[in-house]
């Protein structure tokens, strides 16, 4: 069934999308070796920490020059991603650091799962858990910082006389647009798929101070927040890049200043 779901996928990318369909499938394809081969790595006790950077860069650089082309749009979008991942890389490290949110929550940790598997995996799981977090924000941050990137350059060069101000206030304004459906996606990207587990839990009766001070429900609720935050925080990180990005294709650098 899986086969038959990834084939009914690529037949639609390639009918739908045309060639760009089919560039988009190998931009997927090369995502998801960058990710097998950081999974290996990881196992094979390579630095986590050092893989979220390597394969984070990777990524945002298979998602978008390969896809989009190596051009203004996709070079301010791509600064604008590492940025924000090195921004919020401390934040996430050390809320979940703090809170200890990281490993397996109190619902994976079973009688079962601990009788037939072994969880001695020598993998430091906090180095982990960031990795999952940040990497689970990429996807949005990439839409957001080029859907941004992309607009204010498009006003720039039908109307190059406006100055820095009035391209900022376009960018907001396109940032404002997308926002909403974005965290919208978010939400329902990582709370949609946990409705089964609210079904076991408010079966179980389990109290509500026990269920707000879970792990299981931090982990899930986290992800979602430092997505949220991150997408926000691309918009005017993203402004900023294209504006510096426009000043060097500017032959009047004097113009978007004024």
């Amino acid at each position: 069934m899986i086969l038959f779901l990834t084939l009914v996928l690529l037949f639609l990318m390639i009918t739908i999308g045309g060639e760009r369909g089919a560039v988009s499938i190998m931009a997927l394809a090369g995502n998801i070796i960058i990710l097998f081969f950081s999974v290996i790595l990881m196992s094979a006790g390579f630095p986590a920490l050092l893989l979220i950077l390597a394969a984070g860069a990777g990524v945002c650089y298979n998602s978008l020059f390969y896809q989009n082309g190596n051009n203004v749009k996709t070079r301010a979008a791509f600064l604008a991603t590492l940025f924000v991942m090195l921004i919020l890389f401390i934040p996430i490290f050390a809320i979940t650091w703090r809170t200890g949110s990281y490993g397996l929550n109190e619902l994976q940790i079973s009688e079962d799962f601990m009788y037939y598997y072994n969880t001695d995996i020598s993998i430091n799981m906090l180095h982990v858990a960031v990795f999952v977090s940040v990497f689970s924000t990429l996807g949005a941050v990439i839409d957001t910082a080029l859907s941004v990137t992309s607009s204010v350059y498009e006003v720039w060069t039908h109307k190059n006389s406006l100055v820095e101000k009035e391209l900022t206030s376009t960018g907001y304004q396109v940032g404002k647009e997308i926002i909403g459906t974005t965290v919208n996606t978010l939400l329902f990207a990582y709370l949609g798929g946990s409705i089964l587990l609210f079904s076991y839990v408010q079966t179980q009766k389990y109290s509500l101070e026990i269920i707000l001070n879970s792990r299981f429900l931090f982990q899930d609720v986290a992800i979602m927040l430092f997505g949220a935050i991150a997408c926000l925080v691309a918009v005017p990180v993203s402004i900023k890049c294209i504006i510096w990005q426009i000043r060097h294709i500017n032959p009047d650098k004097k113009q978007l200043n004024a």
